[in-house]
């Protein structure tokens, strides 16, 4: 922040220089783009969550907005609106004013709300994108410690032997439902599909036994498996492989559910419109702050690592998962 004021305090230094011996273009020189990134930010920075505190992308936010606001010299403060879905927080951000104080923190989960129906503005055309931010990790199908399905062969077996009566917990038309959804596909599996809200809800809905089993993020299941309270029965990543995080666990994939194939990125957005200087100021200071080794060794101890990527890469991601999630939810008939 304070090399930041330096700088702009020697353009205007220089500019006013310039004016006074005659070069009356002297104002032309600092390009616009530059001198909008001046402006950000002004003030305490929102970032805007759509999940309960508690949960994976809870804990990757907070992770990134503490390294931010040491990073640019002021207030980084995660909300968290978690009301609605996640439709209250992307509308909060998408109607907001387009100075990049409030963005948006979520992952492509908010595309598959978007192609399911469960949230009516392109996450693609109506928002600015900032960073889309690949996430080496994986989701989980859980289950409570003491429950009977020491698999995943058990529990569709279970779920088949008595139709529509095991609860799998989701977060309906998100990355979970559509994981189910694939499972579903290659399984014939007959589960009660139940909306159960976010990681955090699940987590808790899990351990009181409330649902049967559940899609989370496996560095929020691993907690509870570490505590003796949940076990994991596989895992589901962009790849066929295993979570490198999560050796121990096989991947659906491996286990023959061969569709059950699904990644995910972390998106920063925010409201339409916003400068590109700006946006391009916030990603520079996200990735040099997802590069700083401290907070990479935070991310991969929560078994959460976070790559980052430029302005246009992250577009181009977007955009990419945007058809493959469209796609995938024709296919299940979601749309």
């Amino acid at each position: 922040m304070q090399q930041r004021t330096a700088l702009a305090r020697a353009r205007r230094q220089f500019l006013k220089s310039a004016a006074a011996c005659g070069f009356a273009f002297a104002a032309t020189m600092v390009p616009a783009a530059a001198m909008a990134a001046e402006s950000w930010p002004n003030g305490a920075v929102q970032l805007v969550v759509p999940a309960k505190a508690g949960g994976g992308t809870d804990a990757g936010a907070r992770v990134i907005a503490s390294a931010l606001q040491q990073k640019i010299g002021a207030p980084v403060v995660v909300v968290n609106v978690p009301s609605g879905g996640g439709t209250v927080a992307a509308e909060q951000v998408r109607t907001a004013k387009p100075d990049g104080q409030i963005l948006f923190f979520f992952h492509t989960g908010i595309l598959t709300m978007y192609h399911t129906g469960g949230y009516d503005q392109s996450p693609v055309d109506n928002f600015t994108t900032i960073a889309s931010l690949p996430v080496g990790a994986s989701f989980a199908v859980t289950v409570p410690a003491d429950s009977p399905y020491n698999s995943i062969a058990d529990l569709v077996k279970a779920s088949k032997d008595s139709p529509n009566q095991i609860t799998m917990g989701v977060q309906l038309r998100g990355t979970s439902h559509f994981i189910v959804g694939l499972l579903t596909l290659d399984s014939d599996a007959k589960f009660r599909i139940v909306e159960a809200g976010s990681d955090a809800d699940k987590l808790v809905a899990l351990q009181g036994h409330q649902i049967n089993a559940a899609i989370v993020n496996t560095p929020g299941a691993l907690q509870y498996v570490e505590s003796g309270d949940l076990r994991i029965l596989a895992t589901v990543t962009g790849n066929p492989e295993r979570d490198p995080n999560a050796p121990d666990y096989p991947s659906l994939y491996e286990l023959g559910y061969k569709d059950a194939v699904y990644g995910t990125d972390f998106l920063v957005l925010g409201p339409k419109g916003m400068d590109p200087g700006v946006v391009g100021t916030i990603n520079a200071d996200v990735s040099e702050v997802l590069n700083d080794p401290a907070v990479s060794e935070q991310l991969n101890k929560m078994r959460l690592p976070i790559s980052p990527t430029g302005v246009e890469e992250s577009r181009e991601r977007l955009i990419k998962s945007d058809k493959l999630i469209a796609k995938t939810a024709e296919i299940l008939g979601l749309n």
